[in-house]
């Protein structure tokens, strides 16, 4: 095709898709292009495996470094670049990648991995010199392990001390120069950053940065200036959408998004679903397209209305269907929030022949100023001017308005932060969380240590209590002092003592079950949805309460609240029940 004939911001954006043959590394040898390359961000993981592969490399006895994961986390990209920088070390290993490569067509993954390993065997590997990287994702591992194990038990023995396969556990992956084996786990390390202040996110800022900046090697953005000498150009929404990322407040809350989609959901995104995710933001369905003569005439048939739905701040919350992000995205649309002072300011908006007035006092004129005719040429429904105002004014001055933060969401998140740097005052903290909003879960006691008694039925006339018992079963560790934690567990995981058993029970919270633990301490009372969602916990709660039933008294009480309980139930210590009026 003519270059003449080609929306060369597109064109350059397609790079970013997961279809794009630049979106796939091989890991077994550097093969990365110019752009690739260029968009290379090093991780805290890249160091760890660099490192990992320097000292491997000293070693004369068989050395299986395995490179664990998940679909799509970078891996073979890491591998790839790896292969060009530490060329030479490289060349001392033979690479495997589990998700591509195969001896015979015939064979199944674990096949074609008994083969690459068989130097490994429990009955090889004391002979063995062999220096293989393994990028294997998890479930590959297990089911490896699963059905061979037992001629891997060194191998085996390894990974479950190391669990590897546990994502409730972090490791210290330290070079044990004994072992015939290492690892590096990629799960352990996450799209964004824990600090005492709030996450971030080095990788979602810095490929944000690389892709707008103003860099020779920039080639899309050489296809924006390219983009720039057309005489129409002004009326593009891509290039709008390009522009509105130059804007580092606009970055840093887009950012915060995906950082909340990701851990208010339980989000894995792969850098190739986020860079992906880049070009969906920036290039709108149905204006995809390559050649200028078919985008011109889009754009030239479409109205004001259609035209801003294509700019990022709507567009990011409008098209669930595009993505998981999308999707987990448009359930943070500033939209549904109402705050002091929005009604009275939509109601002016609304009936200001000139909006754009109001438009200014509120967002930064920077944005407003590319779309000043269409908001104020009065083709726009009420609906559509509000919208757009809120949204616009979410990216401008986020930061401003506390009701476009999420409370909650800010304290699990500098809770998480000083949980896994082993902090006891904040450990203490979530185990006094769990235990006072599961007293509560069915009901409010009347006294401060029993609890509601789930009958199985709605009581109208009476509630029944007992002693609670939730005592944690501990384990101190060091406290840590690291400024920004880069490895980390995404929940809390708790341990809380059981009568009778030597195991503890464990439950994790993530950020929904730490959302209505706190609202439950605020007097929300859970409904049958929430026991259903939150069914371990519930299970949790039950296991608590009824722990100690042989001998635990029972509080009876006709339901008048602020009275005391009305009778007692005791077993005594010869097994007879005792009933009597309090």
């Amino acid at each position: 095709m003519n270059n003449n004939q080609i929306h060369p911001l597109v064109w350059e954006l397609q790079k970013l898709r997961e279809s794009s043959k630049h979106a796939v590394a091989q890991g077994t040898y550097y093969n990365l292009d110019e752009y690739t390359e260029y968009l290379h961000i090093e991780r805290e993981v890249e160091k760890k495996l660099r490192d990992q592969i320097k000292h491997c490399t000293k070693q004369d006895k068989a050395q299986l470094l395995l490179v664990c994961g998940n679909v799509g986390d970078g891996k073979s990209h890491i591998l790839s670049f790896l292969n060009k920088e530490l060329s030479e070390e490289m060349a001392q290993f033979t690479i495997h990648n589990d998700a591509t490569e195969s001896h015979n067509p015939g064979d199944t993954s674990n096949d074609t991995l008994h083969k690459v390993l068989e130097n490994f065997r429990d009955e090889n590997i004391e002979n063995s010199s062999d220096k293989i990287i393994l990028a294997i994702n998890l479930g590959t591992l297990s089911k490896f392990l699963e059905e061979h194990g037992s001629e891997y038990t060194h191998l085996f023995g390894y990974v479950t001390g190391k669990k590897i396969l546990d994502t409730d556990v972090i490791y210290d992956e330290h070079f044990d120069p004994k072992s015939s084996f290492h690892h590096v786990n990629f799960t352990d390390y996450h799209m964004y950053s824990l600090t005492a202040e709030g996450p971030t996110s080095l990788i979602i800022s810095s490929l944000l940065e690389r892709l707008v900046a103003n860099n020779k090697k920039n080639l899309v953005y050489k296809a924006y200036e390219d983009l720039k000498n057309l005489n129409w150009s002004e009326n593009c929404p891509i290039r709008f959408n390009y522009e509105f990322l130059f804007k580092e407040e606009n970055r840093e809350a887009l950012m915060n998004l995906i950082v909340q989609a990701i851990v208010k959901n339980k989000e894995i995104i792969s850098l190739r679903s986020l860079l992906n995710f880049f070009f969906d933001l920036i290039v709108p369905v149905g204006l995809n397209w390559e050649n200028l003569d078919l985008y011109q005439t889009q754009i030239k048939n479409s109205k004001d209305a259609d035209y801003l739905s294509c700019l990022i701040p709507n567009y990011l919350f409008e098209h669930s269907e595009l993505s998981g992000i999308f999707e987990k995205i448009s359930r943070l649309d500033p939209c549904v929030h109402r705050y002091a002072g929005l009604d009275s300011n939509l109601i002016n908006l609304i009936n200001s022949e000139m909006p754009t007035n109001l438009f200014n006092s509120h967002i930064d004129e920077g944005i407003v100023s590319g779309i000043e005719d269409k908001v104020d040429g009065g083709k726009l429904k009420n609906e559509e001017l509000t919208k757009l105002f809120i949204r616009l004014n979410f990216f401008g001055k986020r930061k401003e308005i506390a009701h476009l933060s999420d409370p909650y969401f800010e304290k699990y998140m500098k809770t998480l932060y000083y949980f896994n740097n082993n902090k006891m005052s904040t450990i203490k903290e979530v185990y006094f969380l769990v235990q006072e909003s599961a007293r509560l879960w069915y009901g409010d006691p009347k006294k401060t240590k029993k609890v509601v008694v789930n009958l199985g039925s709605n009581q109208s006339k009476y509630r029944v209590f007992k002693d609670f018992n939730a005592e944690p079963a501990l384990e101190r560790q060091e406290e840590k002092t690291n400024d920004v934690l880069t490895k980390f567990v995404q929940e809390f995981t708790l341990y809380f003592k059981l009568e009778g058993s030597k195991e503890p029970l464990r439950i994790h919270i993530d950020f929904g079950l730490y959302d209505i633990l706190n609202r439950i301490l605020n007097g929300y009372r859970p409904n049958k949805k929430d026991n259903n969602n939150y069914i371990s916990f519930v299970s949790l709660i039950n296991k608590l309460i009824n722990q100690d039933n042989d001998k635990a008294a029972l509080e009876i009480d006709e339901v008048n609240i602020g009275k005391a309980a009305d009778y007692e139930l005791i077993k005594d210590s010869f097994g007879e029940y005792k009933f009597r009026v309090l």
